[in-house]
């Protein structure tokens, strides 16, 4: 590990808080003094929430007087654990109104998202039918493996195939699936919808409530951004709640535009279905590219060393596809100045311990 990415203890909460989370106690995310009621769509409550916020206690650059929490959305739960559960509480408790029988959805063999959307399907009743990219292997392993004990039906698909045609290939599953008589619902690649936007809005204003309780302000969020929904609806969050904060994503496949389109696409969508009266700000979409390292889902050794450096040195787990690199891209803006010292930044760990394990060879030297 280079000496810009050296795992050095934070001061100030460091020793009084390593292992203690910061707030973590039941709140109802709803009574904040806010410019107008809102009124979410009906959900399953089925994550543990609110999760931990912790303060963390590794910093690359300490006398940048820059602090880092981790909002532990790793923690929603055990098979539904991961940011995802946020999402699809919405929009599987949509599915089950409209009376569907089977969910089609997508993602990569060690998705996080299909895991989820598994194990809760398996939980109400519903069939589920993913098409991943990547090859079938000759024993599932992960969230793979996972997927096949919820008694999940998987088609795969190459990388190419996806890119390309995802969208195409769930519908025309879904008309065949009509034909025989059974009513399907698709959920989007990493339940990001108008919907799905909700877990993530509600998961700001659980995170601002928190930190109000502590009494800390923040400067920046970092997360990762796969689909583009954990982003969305953490930036109009910021919004609804008129919160100065810098929501800073760190892309995992795809490049920059592709993400401010795609984001943008959301916020219309959003405020359009909802109803609610806020001006997102193109120019405000803050997506860097530069982490995605060898590829979605893929890492190299810098990756490798960084995950294990961070497990040996704070106890926590970052995994391969997301929160390893938009960790890694968060310590690199820290040492090259692109955040400013003396601030707050809480990152949201969005899950992806269960992906680990079929990174062994790699992760284990």
């Amino acid at each position: 590990m280079s000496a810009a990415y050296r795992l050095i203890p934070q001061g100030r909460h460091a020793d009084h808080l390593r292992l203690n989370p910061l707030i973590s106690q039941t709140v109802s995310p709803y009574n904040l003094r806010m410019k107008a009621k809102l009124k979410p769509p009906p959900r399953f409550q089925l994550a543990m929430t609110p999760t931990p916020l912790e303060a963390f206690a590794l910093s690359p650059d300490p006398r940048s007087g820059i602090e880092i929490f981790i909002k532990r959305d790793d923690q929603t739960g055990a098979e539904l654990s991961g940011n995802k559960i946020r999402k699809l509480e919405f929009i599987l408790y949509d599915a089950v109104a409209r009376k569907t029988d089977t969910i089609i959805t997508c993602g990569g063999t060690q998705s996080n998202h299909c895991r989820a959307a598994a194990a809760m399907a398996a939980r109400i009743g519903l069939d589920c039918e993913l098409i991943v990219k990547g090859r079938k292997p000759a024993v599932p392993d992960g969230n793979l493996l996972l997927d096949t004990l919820f008694g999940a039906k998987i088609k795969y698909i190459t990388d190419t195939e996806y890119e390309a045609n995802i969208a195409n290939l769930m519908a025309k599953r879904a008309v065949a699936l009509k034909k025989k008589g059974k009513r399907p619902y698709i959920i989007p690649e990493g339940a990001s919808n108008s919907l799905g936007l909700w877990g993530y809005f509600l998961a700001g204003i659980e995170l601002k409530k928190q930190l109000d309780k502590a009494g800390i302000t923040v400067d920046y969020i970092a997360c990762a951004v796969g689909s583009g929904g954990t982003y969305a609806g953490l930036y109009l969050a910021s919004l609804y709640l008129n919160w100065p904060v810098k929501v800073q994503g760190f892309a995992v496949c795809r490049n920059t535009q592709f993400f401010v389109n795609r984001i943008s696409g959301f916020f219309k969508r959003f405020l359009t279905d909802f109803d609610l009266k806020l001006k997102p700000v193109t120019t405000n979409i803050h997506i860097d590219d530069q982490y995605i390292g060898p590829g979605y889902a893929k890492i190299g050794e810098k990756e490798a060393k960084f995950i294990k450096g961070v497990a040996a040195n704070a106890g926590i787990i970052l995994d391969p596809a997301y929160t390893g690199k938009a960790m890694l891209g968060l310590f690199d803006h820290i040492v090259k100045g692109k955040i400013q010292s003396k601030s707050n930044v809480v990152f949201i760990h969005t899950g992806g311990l269960v992906s680990l394990f079929p990174y062994r060879k790699k992760l284990s030297g």
